[in-house]
C-alpha cells in the first residue's frame, strides 16, 4: 500500500484565468542538482497567452513541451496524461488540498527538467489531473514550472518584449534604476508587502501563475470592513477540488514598491483557510506594469516601472465558462451582468462568438479575449440550440 501524504495546494482566480499554485505543506521534496547547458541561450522568448500566462518551451525527461511559469508553485506540476505519455514512473500518493476541496495526486522523484540554459536533475514533481484548469485557461497545460527554477537562478521578465532571462545568482548586480523589495518566506510561499486601499501593509504571496491582479483571503476581507463595504458582484472561482462563489470588487488603490496602481480588480475569498490564509495573493496583472527581476533564492525582487499606461484587463461579460471540444460550457452567470441581462443561463453551450467558431484554436483567434473588450462593445453569442443573443459589454462591477 502506498504511503499517503497530504499536500496543501491552492487554486484561485479561475474567472481571471485558472491559476495554479501548489504549496507544499508536508512532503519530502528533494533539492535538484543544477547545471548549465553548454551553448544554450540565457534568453528565453515566451508567449504571454491571453495576456495572463507565461508559456515557454522546455523539456521533461528529454521530451520537449510547453510549460507555464509559476512563481507560486511550491513544486513543479505535471498533468497526469502528459506524465503517462512520457512514461513517467508511478509515485507516492498525495492528497492535494485545493481551495475547492481535495483531489488525489502523486509525487514522483528524480525527474529532469530543462529550461533555457539550466538543467535541473533530481526534481520532485507533483502529478495531478489538470483537465479543469486547462479548460478554464483554454489550452493544454502539460507542465507548470515552479519553485525549482526560481530558486536556481535570477529571473528577469520583460513583459513588453516577452523575454525571460536567466542569470546566475552569485555576483548578480542589481538592475538600475529599480526598487528592491525584500521578501519573507512562509513554507514555499514568497511574501512581499502590499498596501490595499490605504490599509496597513499586508503580506502578499508572489504568484505569477495567477491570471488576475489580486485575490484577498476571507480572513483579511472579514477583518477589514472597508473591503467588504465595496460594491461587489458574485462571480465564481476555484479549481482543484471544485468551484465556489466569490465576491468580485474593484479596489480604488493598491500600492507596491512605492508605486500606486488605481482601479485594481480583485476577488474576495469566501472559503476559509488556504495557502494565503489571512493574507492576499498578488497575481501577474499586478506585476505587468514593471520590468520584474526575481532572486527568490536570496528573498528579493526588483521592480522598475515601465512607461506604458496601466489598464487592468477586466471581465465585462459576467460568465464563468469552460472550453470543451466545440463549445463553451457556461457554469455560472453573474446576476446583473451583461450575460445575465442578455438571458444567458448556467448550462448554456456557446458555439460561436461574433461568428468565430468555438473550438481548440479559439484562443488563438481574433476574438480570444472578447469578454475584456471595451464597455459598450456589442457581441453576438451563438448557442448550440441555434439561437443567437446580443450581449453588450459593461463595467458591471
Amino acid at each position: 500500500m502506498k504511503r499517503q501524504t497530504r499536500l496543501a495546494i491552492g487554486i484561485a482566480g479561475l474567472i481571471a484565468g485558472a491559476a495554479l499554485y501548489p504549496c507544499i505543506a508536508s512532503a519530502q521534496i528533494a533539492t535538484p542538482v543544477v547545471a548549465a547547458v553548454p551553448g544554450a541561450s540565457a534568453d528565453i522568448p515566451f508567449e504571454l497567452f491571453r495576456g495572463s500566462r507565461i508559456i515557454l518551451e522546455g523539456s521533461v525527461n528529454g521530451v520537449e513541451t510547453p510549460m507555464m511559469l509559476d512563481s507560486g508553485a511550491g513544486v513543479t506540476t505535471l498533468d497526469d496524461d502528459f506524465a503517462r505519455k512520457i512514461g513517467l514512473k508511478k509515485g507516492s500518493a498525495v492528497t492535494a488540498q485545493g481551495t475547492g476541496g481535495r483531489e488525489q495526486g502523486e509525487l514522483v522523484q528524480d525527474v529532469t527538467i530543462q529550461a533555457g540554459n539550466l538543467k535541473l536533475s533530481g526534481v520532485t514533481v507533483l502529478v495531478l489531473d489538470l483537465d479543469r484548469i486547462e479548460k478554464a485557461i483554454g489550452r493544454p497545460l502539460p507542465a507548470v514550472l515552479g519553485r525549482e527554477l526560481f530558486m536556481s537562478s535570477v529571473i528577469g521578465i520583460d513583459f513588453d518584449r516577452q523575454l525571460l532571462t536567466l542569470s546566475p545568482s552569485e555576483g548578480f548586480a542589481a538592475p538600475k534604476p529599480a526598487t528592491e523589495i525584500k521578501l519573507k518566506r512562509h513554507d514555499t510561499l514568497h511574501l512581499l508587502p502590499v498596501t490595499v486601499d490605504g490599509l496597513p501593509p499586508v503580506e502578499a504571496s508572489l504568484d505569477l501563475g495567477s491570471g488576475g491582479a489580486l485575490s484577498v483571503s476571507k480572513e483579511y476581507a472579514d477583518a477589514n470592513l472597508r473591503l467588504k463595504s465595496l460594491p461587489y458582484v458574485i462571480g465564481m472561482s476555484g479549481g482543484v477540488g471544485g468551484l465556489h462563489e466569490t465576491r468580485r470588487v474593484t479596489l480604488p488603490k493598491v500600492s507596491l514598491g512605492g508605486v500606486t496602481l488605481d482601479q485594481v480588480p480583485a476577488d474576495l475569498g469566501s472559503i476559509p483557510g488556504g495557502p494565503y490564509e489571512g493574507r492576499v495573493n498578488a497575481g501577474i496583472q499586478l506585476f505587468k506594469p514593471f520590468h520584474l527581476t526575481l532572486d527568490l533564492g536570496h528573498d528579493r525582487i526588483w521592480l522598475q516601472r515601465t512607461s506604458a499606461p496601466v489598464e487592468f484587463p477586466k471581465d465585462r461579460a459576467g460568465m464563468f465558462v469552460l472550453l470543451e471540444d466545440d463549445h463553451f460550457n457556461v457554469l455560472h452567470v453573474t446576476p446583473g451582468s451583461p450575460a445575465d441581462k442578455a438571458g444567458l443561463k448556467k448550462g448554456d453551450k456557446l458555439v460561436a462568438i461574433d461568428g468565430e467558431p468555438v473550438g481548440p484554436g479559439f484562443y488563438a483567434s481574433r476574438r480570444a479575449n472578447w469578454a475584456k473588450d471595451p464597455a459598450g462593445t456589442e457581441v453576438a453569442v451563438a448557442k448550440s440550440d441555434g439561437r443567437s443573443v446580443k450581449l453588450i459589454l459593461a463595467d458591471y462591477y
